[in-house]
């Protein structure tokens, strides 16, 4: 379901213009978001919400989509502000506040002058729990290599570690010590940034092993082998002065490297008994509401809707896809973008590879064999090779008033799979991360569920 459909609007609401009319927006629990929307202005010019917490943890605050210069604040339950937002102007507020002792919290959404009026979207992203470090606070005794702050011993498999700190003028660099019993390979991930700070991995007699090269405040997501029992420095930095931003550090241990067996003598091969083909065909059912984003098509420079489906299918075999509805005036296109794997699947990205808008014979629209496309310089003809991701896009000119449609997509032979995205949406714990689709590793990071 789309998030904003879960979410009450505040429309001029002064019920909650005081802590003692605080509305309650919940229990924060571990690694489960709580969202709220509503609107500042000169007669509704703050909004309390009351936060329960049941046990020590982090959260980031967002405060989004805002139109106007409107501030939030984190307090204790006497009113005491833990932490605020600084942004100026109509930008977005993004940061980390620390819950460190169970019961109720407040957060304030207020105008920072007389005359702004904003919509806003108010946002809480829980990280994990038994967390007691004051991103604030400036550390300076991990500054030294000589000094650095001890984090673990990485053993193959075993629960990540993880560490939150802050990087500014007062304290540019943090040095951390891990060791390793045996070989191993690790994931190395910054996130939660908020500035262009960097991470690097050193062995014990300071060489460079690995960093990461995002620029920007964009996470940093690597992957190291520690080839070699011992001692390593983990640091993170500054990039230029004057730079700050909390930040928080992740290991991710993975495998052992084991040493490669004997060669083993080639058996005698085979032959394979030939596979009989078998056809394969299947469904998915969309819904046509006011839920769908605004986008341009090909045949149409105006503004349409579409929904977005990945589509993966068995390599170089002809791929056949329909949509029928029932709903009179919908008129669809149907488009296939080819994207690199381990691509951001973003609005606007991809060669498109194939397109049709008609159908006939009940069908509204569909690519396949013998199919004459009606759009100039596109194909109808479609076959997937396996070094890309597709996108299969639903575009629509006219909206019912609500409806539904099928997709159906089919080989002669092998698999075909539709699962639906949405592009630019954020997901997960970490504000900012978008959608990935198609390769099983994100950033660098192999993702075991295969999820998206």
């Amino acid at each position: 379901m789309d998030v904003l459909n879960q979410l009450q609007v505040i429309f001029s609401d002064n019920s909650n213009d005081s802590i003692n009319g605080a509305i309650p927006i919940g229990t924060l629990f571990p690694e489960i978001p709580i969202t709220s929307l509503g609107t500042i202005n000169d007669f509704d010019p703050v909004d309390f919400y009351r936060l329960t917490v049941d046990q020590p943890l982090t959260s980031g605050i967002a405060l989004q989509n805002l139109t106007g210069d409107v501030d939030v604040a984190v307090l204790d339950n006497n009113g005491n502000l833990i932490a605020r937002g600084d942004n100026l102007g109509a930008s977005n507020e993004a940061f980390q506040a620390t819950f460190s002792t169970p019961g109720e919290y407040f957060i304030d959404v207020f105008q920072t002058a007389p005359g702004i009026a904003s919509d806003y979207e108010l946002a809480l992203f829980p990280g994990s729990a038994n967390v007691n470090v004051d991103l604030n606070t400036t550390d300076n005794s991990n500054d030294n290599p000589n000094t650095p702050t001890f984090l673990g011993t990485l053993v193959p498999q075993a629960a990540a570690i993880s560490q939150l700190a802050t990087i500014n003028d007062f304290d540019p660099v943090d040095y951390y010590r891990v060791t390793v019993d045996q070989p191993l390979t690790a994931g190395i991930a910054l996130q939660n940034l908020t500035g262009n700070i960097d991470v690097a991995v050193l062995d014990s007699n300071g060489n460079l092993i690995a960093r990461g090269d995002n620029l920007g405040a964009s996470n940093e997501a690597f992957q190291v082998a520690f080839s070699t029992p011992g001692e390593y420095l983990i640091d993170v930095f500054q990039t230029a002065p004057g730079i700050s931003s909390n930040y928080e550090l992740t290991l991710f241990p993975g495998v052992s490297i084991i040493p490669p067996a004997p060669p083993v003598p080639p058996v005698p091969r085979v032959p394979p008994v030939p596979r009989v083909p078998q056809p394969v065909n299947i469904s998915i059912d969309g819904f046509i509401d006011n839920t769908d984003e605004a986008v341009r098509n090909r045949e149409n420079t105006a503004f349409v809707f579409k929904e977005d489906y990945l589509l993966n299918a068995t390599a170089n075999t002809p791929l056949t896809i329909g949509l029928i509805s029932n709903n009179p005036g919908f008129d669809p296109l149907l488009e296939i973008y080819q994207i690199p794997q381990g691509s951001l699947l973003e609005s606007g990205q991809g060669q498109i590879i194939a397109a049709n808008d008609n159908g006939d014979g009940g069908v509204n629209g569909r690519i396949g064999p013998g199919v004459v496309s009606d759009i100039p310089g596109v194909s109808s003809q479609l076959t997937l090779s396996p070094e890309f991701n597709y996108l299969l896009r639903v575009t629509y000119t006219e909206l019912p008033l609500i409806g539904s449609f099928t997709l159906d997509a089919s080989v002669d032979n092998g698999f075909v799979s539709l699962t639906r995205v949405f592009l630019g949406n954020p997901i997960g714990e970490t504000i900012g991360e978008t959608i990935i689709g198609g390769d099983p590793f994100i950033n660098g990071l192999f993702n075991e569920g295969n999820s998206f």
